[in-house]
């Protein structure tokens, strides 16, 4: 709970996907994706191509705790239509996976410990506070909701034994309304600078309206 009062949570944001994607006027410039923030920072990738983000490289018990981490923050922020059913579905998943979750707790605490030493508790409080914050930024905020919702909605039918392949499969795609704004940040800034030089304006403008993944992969 200690962390939790300190974790910055901007869930304030609305409508925050770009529109169907349209030809760009030569002589005008590209726009930002709606919610993007002017001179927006985003993650940078790593060796493999992937975003920096706090749920690269996990073992099962890290995965496991984002997920809960995630579906926390959509409890807390996911202030819509489906909100009343939001938090009753989180609250169920903490009933049904109270073990595998303190499990999970319990693993996780227990690498910090490993990799960190005497100071682990610091380290692991703020590497946590990071993960909040990032399921918490703005630009993605309505595809996150929706994406909770169905995760927290296949999450009634999984047993603890299954718990962690399940968040395996559903950090990925709570995480995929995140990257999926940054890729689209991306074209949108290599396409100014295209059009600040002069040069002819992409035909088409990549956009952040993406179809939601399927959760067909996930344990049942």
């Amino acid at each position: 709970m200690k962390l939790l009062a300190r974790v910055l949570l901007s869930l304030c944001g609305l409508a925050l996907f770009a529109a169907p994607a349209v030809a760009q006027r030569f002589d005008a410039p590209p726009v930002a994706p709606i919610g993007a923030a002017p001179n927006q920072t985003i993650p940078v990738r790593d060796g493999q191509n992937r975003y920096s983000t706090p749920n690269r490289d996990l073992n099962r018990d890290e995965a496991s705790w984002h997920v809960r981490a995630a579906l926390n923050v959509a409890a807390l922020g996911c202030r819509d239509a489906a909100e009343i059913e939001t938090v009753a579905a989180y609250n169920r998943l903490l009933r049904a996976q109270r073990d595998s979750l303190a499990a999970a707790d319990a693993g996780v605490k227990a690498l910090y410990r490993e990799r960190h030493g005497a100071g682990w508790e610091d380290i692991h409080d703020r590497q946590m506070t990071r993960l909040y914050n990032f399921f918490a930024q703005p630009t993605a905020h309505d595809g996150f909701c929706l994406a909770a919702r169905e995760v927290l909605a296949r999450a009634d039918t999984v047993e603890p034994i299954q718990f962690a392949d399940f968040a395996a499969e559903a950090l990925p795609r709570l995480e995929a309304p995140f990257t999926d704004f940054y890729r689209n940040y991306e074209t949108y800034r290599v396409a100014y600078a295209a059009w600040q030089r002069g040069d002819a304006a992409p035909a088409e403008m990549a956009s952040a309206d993406i179809a939601p993944r399927q959760l067909s992969a996930l344990v049942p």
